[in-house]
């Protein structure tokens, strides 16, 4: 019974045909994997897409998220590569499903057994009607419809010919210790190079994972990340030459380790650098310098070889990482089963908790696989043979079978044992995710587990051993042996709310179903997703097939959830999650919620559930990936801290203005540049067009008094472009407008730039006069001007594409329709635009200005472009243009019709003309340039995503949930950070909750403002001078979990205060309440958010319009008669004066003011009326409607939260006759409505 539940049938198993035969001591000639053609029969490209102009880019296209992470060519790697996977065990099925995702080639599945009930439990595409059915042929059509490219076939038996004919053996099922010892070696003496074998295993809360790419493998690109790239400053003549870097704007800071290769280009001088070669550490020679450095070197400098042979250097270049093949030779499986390493060292360490953990389970699995091959049978079920298992790791210990010199940990043991024929679910997901990359691996891409992996849970299990863990023949079995039949009961009732429906929302609800959560008769899960399925989900989100394109995420895949789990409850919504949906997720939904999990990938959205989770006190799964790293982050209500207490995930450095503006140095300046010009010339371009038509004088006094030339005037002439084009809208009008736009961008600004700062510039010192050398130099590249040629092939391209983006906009060539592959097709040529071209005219150069903010070598400020060098006012340039404009005032505007960009259609142009902007960029700058699939990545801001990382993320996340189901203490309760491409598997128990307790502020006085005896002997400030300032923190010791709760919605705002004296010792001195948020700039110009708030307390004073004096009165008759007025108070007559000055202005009386706040009104009164102001300041445009109302559906709300930020203004009151302490943080407060 033990073998047949837990895997013990596939023909190389106990009791089966093993090995295919008799294996020989050497290898026989039919370990030669290539036919009489020479073929490697290993790989296969019978169903790889076809290469071309159609094919290949919608392959692209589909998998480019996957390309963003791994890059095309390891994903066309993959199409070749042919995996044998042993076993349809729960984790086998989790390895294909991310292989097949991935694109690989062909699969073969070798099993003989017959579908069991509790394979239910991990096996996805198994149903109650496939039980007793053979496994492997049963599944074979399920995975077919995850890639259509992919060749899926089953056999019954693992023969020495079925072996050669794949890439990479996968055994997941159980299999005798010398059966997986042979088949390991036969993988590695495979000709005519090695077959990669891996091994998997997993039982309750314990994984092992074993990887052999034979002895000699080699590692391309260890750790995936694009290489580093830095300017050069300066190369010294020498026999070990240093080489000054500076780190290019955009770039992230960091240094190149030792025996790193490099290669130069760009560089002026040393004639000869730039083609040097050596020999890389596989012999192979590579065009490039390996690095070293010596202790005492600057900051910024590596050393390379003897340059001495070379010219001097001249400056600029380009120093950029060079990844060359690294040796990665593997020990084998009966090497490393005696001696498997030591963890965090040369093994993976995973458990920084119970450091050691990894070795005993290593030995606990070397004992269990050498007692099953003793007894020739598998190990029992329970604790039945924990003894005997203890008693075997001694005694290969002993006799030096194991070379681990450890103690045996019997607690460790005694859990690995107890559950080893129970695998769980989320170890088969995150194992899977695991063992699929480890495939890829295969390619020289990331660096592979160096032999045994060994992860484990411990923690997850329960405290105490449950009663009711006995199979009741169901697909929870598995479940229950670990955790009980009580447990699954308890899952299956949860109401859960899960938030986002991508890559990790389809595997969360995978995982959800086979678990049983939100499968019994009060569960409840809620997905919600607003977006639709795209042809490139597919390659992550599994849930989800071809014939699925168009339709919503949420639906689809909670259908495909309740095939896997008939009894899975789901309700499936279309929305966002935000403040402007709280009318369907209001108090009542987030209050009859068990819990929530996130599957989201903004920032934004996950902030805001987080807000919630603390509002409503609610668990919060929370997770992440970026290609093949991922995170996991258990919130628990005051256990751990909140999402938002993580901090702000790091965005990567920006790319200053000046750089993008005037002096582009990587290829990525020139795309992110380009980027904003499709935003400007089909979006901003029609808004400003409309703006003139609207109110043409406004319009141009704006420009006029504008304080930046350049950008007016690039304005100007770039809506008079516009005009002409939409008097007599047209494919031929729009084609003049590309035309203008290529002259302005690429010749005119770049010819304004050369005119301002010519070749020969020189940076001079405005204060010492100082000459501090080129201007053009470091980072600046010279740039050259463009002018049109029809025939290279980046200038036609532009100017089809925007022709094409033109016209729509114009409504003179009709908009494309999606999947419309055929978009003007006979555009897309050279011989097209060279027709175009003849009838279109060169506009005139126009002399403009050049905006050199933000640069301190360019004088940071406008400079003048034109042709006599600076002498051209732009003044008189940007009032020219505007008299030329006034020509346009009341003429009739078409509407005109905005871009909405869209990365994933290749043929709409948007992701063309951004690459042909860029390339022209480029060529003005001498840089190099970038292909279609770069600027799409780049400039679709994809992030990089890969099936893997989505699947072990979320298995342990399901962990994650288990506890919280349990109700473990915070120490049980891990943050993870995994990262599939270097083997990092580090874990951490979950930060406690972020206390505010009370303090003192120590403020130290500027030196200018203290007397002469305020410093010591030594110049510092003596402590007596230092301000000591105290704040107090209420409650102490409280965490944004704890409130401050009102006890009834009836209080008044003079009852607050009273109940704040007297129950909490605090004083109300002020409050300021947030109302929403309204559009303010940065000092980069750069949008920003600011809170409007409006006071409470004091309750504000209401002017009476009664009292004011007539609007005909003088300013001084005004104010005689406020000041001899009774009736006006002493304190507000200066409010009233300013007030009637405002309305005189206007020329009218202000009313009566409305509704105001008094002390005798409600808590939940001053909310509605609170309420009332944020839509008031929305209506009237104080408030910025983008951002949402800080406050919004009082009506149907149970309580009304304050947070924390936007609390009163309080202090404390003192018991004694100490002075009261300001309280710098207050827990928020929460106010019930009902």
């Amino acid at each position: 019974q033990a073998a047949r539940a837990h895997g013990m049938g596939c023909a190389a198993s106990i009791g089966g045909q093993r090995m295919g035969g008799a294996c020989p001591p050497g290898l026989s000639p039919c370990c030669d994997a290539t036919d009489a053609s020479g073929d490697d029969l290993r790989m296969t490209d019978s169903m790889a897409p076809v290469v071309g102009d159609g094919a290949d880019q919608g392959f692209l296209n589909k998998f480019s998220r996957q390309n963003a992470a791994l890059g095309a060519e390891v994903t066309m790697k993959m199409t070749k590569m042919r995996a044998l996977v042993v076993g349809c065990t729960g984790v086998a099925v989790e390895v294909t499903k991310n292989l097949i995702l991935q694109g690989i080639g062909a699969i073969t599945l070798c099993d003989a057994k017959t579908a069991q009930i509790a394979d239910l439990g991990a096996n996805f595409f198994l149903s109650e009607a496939d039980v007793g059915k053979p496994i492997a042929p049963t599944l074979v059509p399920k995975f077919k419809e995850l890639n259509p490219f992919c060749n899926i076939q089953a056999v019954a038996a693992l023969t020495h010919d079925l072996v050669l004919q794949h890439s990479v053996v996968i055994v997941c099922d159980r299999m005798p210790i010398d059966d997986l010892i042979k088949w390991d070696d036969f993988c590695r003496r495979a000709s005519p190079k090695p077959i990669a074998f891996l091994m998997v295993h997993t039982g309750g809360v314990f994984g092992n994972v074993f990887v052999d790419f034979g002895p000699s493998h080699i590692v391309v690109d260890g750790n995936g990340q694009h290489p580093m790239i830095r300017l050069v400053d300066t190369i010294e003549s020498g026999t070990e030459a240093l080489v000054r870097v500076v780190v290019p704007d955009g770039q992230t800071p960091g240094s190149f380790p030792d025996g790193s290769y490099v290669e130069f280009s760009d560089i002026k001088g040393c004639d000869g650098l730039c083609a040097h070669q050596e020999a890389a550490p596989t012999g192979e020679m590579v065009t490039a310098w390996k690095i070293s450095s010596k202790s005492g070197d600057p900051v910024n400098t590596i050393r390379i070889g003897d340059t001495t042979k070379f010219p001097a250097y001249k400056g600029s270049g380009l120093m950029t990482e060079k990844k060359v093949g690294m040796p990665y030779p593997f020990k084998s499986l009966e090497e490393t089963l005696k001696n498997p390493g030591c963890p965090f060292d040369n093994m993976v360490g995973t458990d920084m908790v119970n450091f050691g953990s990894e070795l005993q389970s290593h030995l606990a699995l070397h004992a269990v696989l050498a007692l099953e091959k003793e007894r020739n049978r598998p190990l029992a079920n329970g604790e039945e043979d924990l003894a005997a298992v203890i008693a075997k790791a001694k005694a290969l210990q002993a006799s030096k079978e194991s070379l681990l010199e450890i103690d045996v940990d019997e607690e460790i043991f005694k859990k690995f044992v107890r559950h080893f024929n129970s695998p769980l679910q989320p170890f088969c997901a995150f194992l899977g995710g695991v063992v699929a990359q480890e495939v890829v691996k295969i390619s020289g891409k990331f660096t592979p587990i160096p032999g045994w992996l060994h992860v484990n849970a411990i923690e997850a299990l329960p405290d105490d051993l449950p009663s009711d863990c006995a199979p009741k023949g169901c697909r929870y079995d598995n479940l229950a042996a670990v955790y009980g039949h009580g447990f699954i009961e308890k899952l299956s009732n949860l109401r859960h709310f899960m938030v986002g429906c991508g890559a990790l929302g389809c595997e969360f609800l995978k995982n959800y179903a086979l678990n049983g959560v939100c499968c019994g008769e009060n569960g409840l899960l809620t997905v919600t997703d607003a977006d639709r399925i795209e042809l490139s989900n597919l390659t992550r989100q599994f849930l989800f097939r071809e014939h699925n394109v168009g339709q919503p995420k949420s639906r689809a895949a909670s259908g495909m959830a309740q095939v896997m789990n008939p009894g899975m409850k789901v309700k499936a919504l279309e929305m966002f999650v935000g403040p402007k949906t709280e009318d369907e997720f209001n108090d009542d939904f987030w209050m009859g919620l068990d819990g929530i999990c996130n599957a989201l990938d903004n920032m934004e959205a996950r902030f805001y559930v987080d807000d919630q989770c603390v509002k409503y006190q609610k668990p919060l799964l929370e997770s992440g990936t970026m290609g093949p790293a991922g995170n996991v982050d258990p919130i628990v209500p005051m256990k751990t801290q909140t999402y938002r207490d993580g901090g702000q995930a790091d965005e990567g450095g920006g790319i200053p203005m000046c750089t993008l503006r005037n002096f582009p140095h990587l290829p990525d300046h020139c795309i992110e540049w380009s980027r904003d010009q499709f935003e400007l010339l089909f979006v901003k371009s029609g808004k400003q067009a409309k703006k003139f038509a609207e109110d043409p004088d406004t319009f141009i006094n704006d420009r006029e008094s504008s304080t930046d030339d350049a950008q007016a005037i690039f304005e100007v002439r770039g809506l008079l472009s516009l005009l002409r084009a939409a008097a007599t809208p047209s494919v031929q009008s729009a084609g003049q407008m590309a035309f203008d736009y290529f002259h302005l961008l690429f010749r005119d600004k770049i010819q304004d730039l050369i005119n301002a700062f010519p070749e020969d510039s020189r940076v001079i010192d405005p204060d010492t006069k100082q000459d501090k050398g080129s201007f053009w130099s470091g980072h600046k590249r010279f740039p050259k001007a463009a002018a049109f040629d029809p025939a290279n092939p980046t200038h036609w391209q532009y100017q089809v594409s925007t022709t094409a983006l033109f016209a729509q906009m114009l409504g003179a060539l009709p908009l494309k329709k999606e999947n419309d592959d055929n978009f003007v097709k006979d555009w897309r040529n050279q011989k097209w635009c060279a027709e175009q071209i003849k009838s279109l005219k060169v506009p005139e150069y126009i002399a403009g200005a050049v905006n050199t903010e933000g640069d301190a070598a360019a004088g940071g400020g406008d400079r003048a472009g034109g042709a006599a060098g600076g002498k051209t006012d732009s003044k008189d340039t940007l009032r020219a243009l505007l008299r030329q404009l006034e020509e346009f005032k009341g003429k009739p505007l078409p509407a005109l019709e905005e871009a909405d960009f869209e990365k994933d259609d290749d043929y709409n142009f948007h992701i063309e003309f951004i690459t042909r902007c860029a390339n022209l960029r480029a060529d003005n700058y001498h840089i190099s340039n970038s292909d279609f699939q770069k600027v799409k990545l780049v400039a679709g801001r994809i992030v990089p995503a890969i099936a893997t990382t989505t699947a072990a993320v979320c298995g342990l996340v399901m962990l994650e949930l288990f506890k919280v189901v349990l109700g473990k203490p915070v120490e049980a309760f891990r943050t993870r950070q995994i990262g599939l491409a270097v083997n990092t598997y580090t874990s951490f128990e979950a930060e406690p909750p972020k206390k505010y307790a009370s303090g003192v502020e120590k403020k130290v006085p500027k030196a200018e403002d203290l007397p002469a005896d305020a410093f010591d002997e030594a110049g510092k400030i003596k402590p007596e001078f230092v301000i000591s300032e105290p704040y107090a923190a209420y409650p102490e010791n409280h965490s944004v979990w704890d409130k401050l709760e009102v006890p009834t919605p009836t209080m008044t705002l003079g009852g607050f205060k009273v109940w704040l004296a007297n129950e909490h010792k605090i004083k109300l001195k002020s409050w300021g309440f947030v109302l929403g948020w309204k559009s303010t700039e940065d000092e980069n110009g750069k949008e920003q958010r600011t809170p409007f708030s409006t006071q409470i307390y004091p309750p504000p004073l209401v002017l009476d319009p009664e009292l004011f004096p007539p609007l005909t009165d003088g300013q001084g008759d005004a104010m005689k008669k406020l000041m001899g007025n009774p009736k006006v108070p002493q304190p507000a007559k200066m409010q009233y004066l300013n007030a009637w000055k405002q309305a005189k202005e206007k020329g009218v009386m202000p009313s009566t003011g409305g509704e105001a706040v008094k002390l005798d009104m409600s808590l939940k009164d001053v909310l509605l009326l609170m309420e009332k102001k944020a839509d008031a300041a929305v209506q009237d445009g104080t408030m910025n409607p983008k951002w949402g109302k800080a406050i919004t559906g009082l009506a149907d709300r149970k309580v009304w939260v304050v947070p924390a930020d936007q609390t009163p203004s309080c202090n404390t009151i003192p018991a004694d006759d100490s002075d009261p302490v300001d309280v710098r943080y207050m827990a928020s407060i929460q106010i019930p409505l009902v």
